[in-house]
């Protein structure tokens, strides 16, 4: 919340009410999601934070050295007890994130793909439970190729379930 807050308020500073800039050019639009990349990155001990920054480590992936799915292992630490469960098992395909057909050329061309996640300021009621929370956590993920080229892939937004345990807010579910 305080995230979105923050952005908005650099939009709205940032907007010349005559419609033009200095240079008398129109200026191109930036996206919300490009003004909180200049935000700070949300604290990984609060719910919300947790939720992000597990999520961008799931959608940051390595086809070069890594299989689809160790992603997953990579955010274990973020992880609740139904995702270490279900991470410890053997995966149906159902719970991790789809990867592209295109990983094996990803890998052949030792490509990136870094994912920016980022918590709406959209929040569903508050449930019965204070230990379980939901955010909906929107994902951008761009391929990145040895030589500098980006190439983004389409956005996706997923809501996240966050539980409170012994060792703090973690993620236990995404879909």
């Amino acid at each position: 919340m305080l995230v979105v807050s923050v952005a908005m308020t650099i939009a709205a500073c940032g907007r010349d009410d005559s419609g033009e800039s200095g240079s008398g050019a129109p200026q191109p639009a930036t996206s919300t999601t490009r003004l909180l990349e200049g935000v700070p990155a949300p604290d990984p001990v609060t719910p919300d934070g947790v939720a992000v920054t597990a999520l961008r480590e799931i959608y940051t992936w390595r086809p070069a050295g890594e299989a689809p799915g160790d992603a997953l292992v990579r955010a274990r630490k973020y992880l609740g007890p139904s995702m270490i469960r279900m991470l410890d098992g053997a995966p149906s395909g159902n719970e991790t994130p789809k990867p592209s057909l295109q990983w094996a050329d990803w890998a052949a061309a030792k490509a990136t793909v870094e994912a920016f996640t980022f918590a709406s300021g959209d929040r569903p009621p508050p449930g019965p439970d204070p230990d379980v929370q939901q955010f909906k956590i929107g994902i951008e993920q761009t391929v990145v190729y040895p030589n500098g080229r980006k190439e983004p892939l389409p956005p996706a937004t997923v809501i996240a379930t966050v539980v409170r345990t012994p060792d703090g807010w973690r993620l236990d579910a995404f879909r």
